[in-house]
């Protein structure tokens, strides 16, 4: 799978997340309080010196971008296609089961970042051109959960950049 295909197929994956993340272990008390969480002002929980250290360079504000009812989010740049998504929805019951994407992904539970927090890698894939990179980290606070989708940033487990993706993470949850 070329490089395009690889971004169409995680931007398809990351709308239809949210959706899954709904069924997956829902109940009748949580799907009340998704029709009650308040507005968020997404693209203000992370400062624009915090984006632009992911990315290494300027990129410019985000772009509010909400693909489904009851998920707010925002995307850098603001303009073509997404690089980073940040989105805030209704804490699910289980944040490790809500970010799986299934086959060709692994699923870590993240410690130091509270009892729901967890990343799914996905799996290095030579037939389809795809390496072993962050695809999702999740991480749920009240009624809350944000999940951070460093789309093109090549994000490894364990290096410089992941421990940045989980300090905006925790900063994000933080303003919530």
């Amino acid at each position: 799978m070329k490089k395009y295909n690889k971004i169409f197929a995680t931007v398809f994956f990351l709308m239809l997340l949210p959706l899954s993340a709904c069924g997956k272990g829902a109940t009748e008390p949580q799907a009340e309080k998704a029709s009650e969480i308040k507005q968020v002002d997404v693209c203000n929980l992370l400062t624009q010196a915090e984006v632009d250290s992911l990315f290494g360079k300027p990129v410019g504000a985000g772009k509010p971008d909400s693909a489904v009812p009851h998920v707010q989010g925002c995307i850098w740049p603001a303009t073509g296609i997404p690089s980073f998504i940040l989105q805030v929805l209704p804490a699910p019951a289980s944040v490790h089961s809500s970010i799986d994407p299934g086959e060709g992904y692994q699923v870590i539970d993240i410690e130091g970042l509270g009892d729901q927090a967890a990343v799914a890698i996905q799996q290095a894939n030579p037939q389809y051109g795809t390496a072993t990179d962050v695809a999702i980290l999740g991480l749920a606070k009240g009624d809350y959960m944000v999940t951070l989708s460093p789309v093109r940033l090549d994000i490894q487990e364990g290096s410089p950049q992941f421990e940045l993706l989980k300090q905006l993470a925790n900063n994000a949850a933080q303003k919530l």
